[in-house]
């Protein structure tokens, strides 16, 4: 490994909670857990915390995750976020990359090793009007510019999670906004790489059956499941996760071996 590390904090949102991949009662997982647990396991121990909550926009997680994070003192953090700012109808994107980066200087300055992404387009297999899809992707390619320009900025190290871990579609979850078991693997394989120059020992098993955007009856199932909700959420002021706490707070101390 090229360090070793004993506190690591995630913020973020819904994709470092682990929405997507869950465990047999149904509790969140994720990458950050199976990133967390495999650098316990090759370091004999790591004392771990998770603040990402599902649905936070940039600014949400500045304002509930950062100062917490801060008061954890890590020698590792990662912040991945700003999807639930660029889906929105409109955004202010010059607003959301200052308070990323705000995020990022913040920890980096404290004295941790920040860890940070891109962000993959949902558009792949969500079956999006083409105006809509363009519209998205071109602010998404602003942001992950933004991302890569503040990671270098600060020693941060960046994972291009817009290329490689969800590009195949195995790695998305039924629902099309997140990545399942497979993906939040894939996603932990290679921060894994990124961070220590060596992946899993085991390579996670591809799925046999994939996602499909395919076929208009699904399209219109796909519609009314995922989309009408969430534009409900948008017309009533809603967010996802406002029952929802961070999962792991404070530190929990993950042992060599996990389960």
């Amino acid at each position: 490994m090229n360090g070793r590390w004993t506190q690591f904090v995630a913020l973020g949102d819904s994709l470092t909670e682990g929405v997507g991949d869950f465990d047999a009662d149904g509790r969140p997982r994720g990458w950050a857990d199976r990133f967390a647990e495999e650098i316990a396991r090759r370091q004999g121990e790591l004392r771990y915390a998770n603040l990402a909550v599902r649905g936070r926009m940039t600014a949400e997680v500045v304002a509930t995750q950062l100062r917490p994070a801060i008061a954890l003192a890590p020698d590792l953090a990662s912040v991945v976020v700003g999807m639930n700012d660029l889906i929105r109808p409109t955004v202010n994107l010059a607003k959301v990359c200052q308070l990323f980066e705000h995020l990022v200087a913040t920890i980096a300055r404290s004295g941790a090793l920040v860890i940070t992404a891109t962000l993959p387009d949902p558009g792949q297999v969500t079956p999006l009007p083409k105006l809509v899809r363009q519209r998205f992707a071109a602010r998404l390619r602003q942001y992950n510019d933004h991302v890569w320009t503040t990671a270098e900025r600060y020693g941060a190290s960046c994972l291009d999670l817009a290329e490689c871990a969800v590009r195949d579609v195995a790695g998305w979850s039924d629902d099309r906004l997140h990545p399942g078991t497979y993906g939040h693997q894939r996603i932990a394989d290679e921060f894994l790489q990124l961070l220590t120059g060596v992946g899993a020992e085991v390579a996670p098993a591809r799925p046999a059956a994939v996602v499909s955007a395919a076929g208009r009856g699904e399209q219109l199932r796909w519609m009314f499941r995922k989309v009408c909700p969430w534009v409900w959420r948008q017309l009533t002021g809603q967010t996802e996760g406002r029952f929802v706490t961070a999962k792991h707070p404070s530190y929990t101390l993950l042992p060599a071996t996990t389960g």
